[in-house]
């Protein structure tokens, strides 16, 4: 050893200058890479190295419209580690790792305890707006804390906190990145992890409904307030009504199904979304002949002006609704009720009042949603629009409720023999 000292020691005498410089250069070189790696070494121990990592962390916000203020962001997490928790950093970023920059327009620094659930320990936390240590708060960072020394177990648990306020750019994802320690003053790090959500642009869905109005009018053999006449108006049909043969000594009542008559009433269906009412009126259309155009007659016949019973007219009742009595001779329409059968948009029933079609005055044919003509009946034979139904309850649209038309008709012993016939046209008029 001695000898091999001597040699090396015998080599660097002998050695030229500039090869001796290198080798002073390599031996300081590996002593500066040894400190590098030593002190790289002691940052990886000792920066985060008492933080596990919080597992199935997700956050829901209320809404994911941007800007939104005044939500609720709504934190779940499992912490990893069996500690005191008592204060804890969120900071909001635009990327999951790396230098944070807070999201535009975002502002999470506000609000209190909104939710919480799987904590072991019920002491509640309250935004510091001062801050400490780890944590310094900003728009984009809220520091939370308490006093609560007592740990809390390993496990999952929800965070709800109010007042938060959205990022400002649609259709962008944020990131919020967690840390809990375990002193109250965001020294200590306990646990850490990072969720993510994302803010995007309002989707606006366009449609139109247009205005509906479904109006028919024909015969039926229906003569009550429940059974279905048809399922809509492409199954009323018919053009007439036959009361049969007259006489003096009773009123003949639609449906009649003796003696000539077609066992049928009339019928006036309605369908609208009219939200602001419905009204429906007839007119009696004028046939030809002189006099009483407009009431139940033989065509073309010559009649007398005023209330005779000698001519080919019948008359009419009039405006004012009244019922008939034999022998005096008349003509008249009330309305026995109005038919629910075919309504299924809504609860209606006549006899309890929830229809939403209701014959008018002087055209009710019984009382108190009864079905039926004891009220008697009316007719107005100059042609002018009368009213016989409107919807004058709240609800307005109508859902395939019918007026049920009854007609009646009483002759005097004087009548002349022969066919008599009356026309009318109905008008629907929906106000939108």
């Amino acid at each position: 050893m001695k000898d091999l000292n001597k040699n090396k020691t015998t080599m660097q005498k002998t050695m030229p200058s500039k090869h001796k410089s290198y080798i002073k250069r390599a031996q300081l070189f590996g002593t500066v890479l040894i400190l590098a790696i030593m002190s790289l070494t002691s940052l990886l121990v000792t920066g985060n190295a008492g933080a596990a990592q919080i597992t199935t962390r997700s956050l829901t916000i209320s809404s994911g419209v941007p800007s939104a203020s005044s939500q609720t962001y709504t934190y779940g997490f499992t912490t990893a580690t069996t500690a005191a928790i008592q204060s804890i950093e969120f900071e909001a970023c635009t990327t999951a790792i790396g230098t944070c920059t807070g999201p535009t327009g975002q502002t999470i620094n506000a609000g209190t305890e909104a939710s919480r659930s799987g904590w072991t320990n019920a002491t509640t936390f309250v935004r510091n707006a001062t801050g400490a240590n780890g944590c310094t708060p900003a728009a984009n960072v809220l520091c939370l804390d308490r006093t609560q020394v007592a740990g809390e177990t390993a496990g999952a648990r929800t965070l709800g906190w109010n007042t938060q306020t959205n990022p400002s750019t649609a259709n962008v994802a944020f990131f919020i990145r967690i840390t809990t320690y375990s002193d109250a003053a965001w020294l200590t790090s306990v646990d850490t992890g990072t969720v993510a959500s994302a803010v995007v642009q309002t989707l606006t869905i366009n449609a139109a409904v247009a205005e509906i109005l479904n109006f028919c009018v024909g015969s039926s053999i229906v003569n009550d307030a429940t059974t279905s006449i048809a399922t809509d108006c492409t199954g009323v049909s018919g053009t007439s009504v036959n009361i049969g043969t007259l006489d003096p000594v009773s009123v003949n009542v639609s449906p009649i199904n003796t003696n000539g008559g077609d066992n049928k009433n009339g019928v006036a269906m309605v369908r609208t979304n009219a939200s602001n009412g419905t009204v429906i009126y007839y007119d009696a259309i004028q046939q030809s002949g002189t006099n009483h155009l407009g009431t139940l007659r033989i065509s073309g016949a010559s009649c007398n002006a005023g209330s005779v019973s000698t001519d080919q007219c019948i008359d009419a009742q009039g405006a004012t609704q009244a019922a008939f009595t034999p022998p005096t001779e008349k003509f008249g329409m009330t309305i026995g009720g109005t038919n629910c059968g075919s309504t299924t948009s809504y609860s209606c029933v006549y006899a309890s009042g929830t229809n939403n079609l209701e014959p008018s005055t002087n055209y009710v044919g019984a009382a108190a949603n009864a079905y039926g003509t004891s009220n008697g009946f009316a007719w107005v034979e100059s042609g002018t629009a009368t009213q016989i139904a409107d919807t004058p309850g709240a609800t307005k649209v109508i859902d395939d409720e019918a007026l049920v038309l009854r007609f009646a008709s009483i002759s005097a012993i004087t009548t002349p023999f022969g066919s008599y016939t009356a026309q009318a046209d109905f008008i629907a008029v929906p106000t939108y």
